[in-house]
């Protein structure tokens, strides 16, 4: 469904939002590889691509996942066929200075994967309520690799399924008028 704001943008913009009701149902690892690949043609400052995504499709690799997410998140996500932690690597690897800008470049992936999950038929679903701490010790990241936040994918399912609680949060969000988002100094 897609939304129009005024200016012509991509369709896969317009229509990209954060649903809840997944389809169960497996979906091959090489299905999704396509998304991680737009993934990695993000920018990020001085090229450093400083962000790692930890893939589940299988049950076991599932199931650790899903036992990072926050309960009421688990009221839903445990649909997906499909989980992964976005996670920033927070040092330069050319000197191993901090790098401040780490978590941006991280977000800007996830929006590349998001939108080509879009155009390919996928729906996609960002998440903050996770334990990171747990994310951290349970994937057994190295120092230096941040868990941002934890990604649902797959395709959009039956919506009469969800916790009542979501019924009202399943449709797209409106956006904010773009004299909100933009000013000038």
């Amino acid at each position: 469904m897609a939304r129009d704001f005024g200016f012509d943008v991509m369709k896969e913009v317009k229509e990209r939002w954060s649903p809840r009701a997944f389809a169960e149902g497996r979906i091959p690892r090489e299905e999704l590889l396509p998304l991680f690949e737009a993934a990695r043609y993000a920018p990020s400052c001085f090229n450093e691509q400083p962000w790692l995504f930890v893939l589940a499709t299988e049950p076991s690799g599932l199931e650790l996942l899903r036992s990072f997410l926050a309960p009421k998140n688990r009221l839903w996500a445990d649909r997906a066929p499909a989980l992964a932690v976005a996670c920033a690597r927070t040092a330069f690897s050319r000197n191993g200075n901090h790098n401040d800008w780490a978590e941006f470049d991280c977000g800007t992936a996830w929006g590349f994967l998001a939108l080509e999950a879009q155009r390919r038929g996928f729906i996609t679903h960002a998440m903050a309520g996770f334990d990171r701490a747990a994310a951290s010790k349970g994937l057994k990241l190295k120092e230096g690799v941040k868990p941002i936040a934890m990604i649902a994918i797959g395709r959009y399912g039956d919506k009469s399924l969800l916790h009542p609680d979501f019924l009202p949060l399943e449709e797209p969000g409106s956006r904010k008028p773009l004299a909100e988002v933009v000013v000038e100094p």
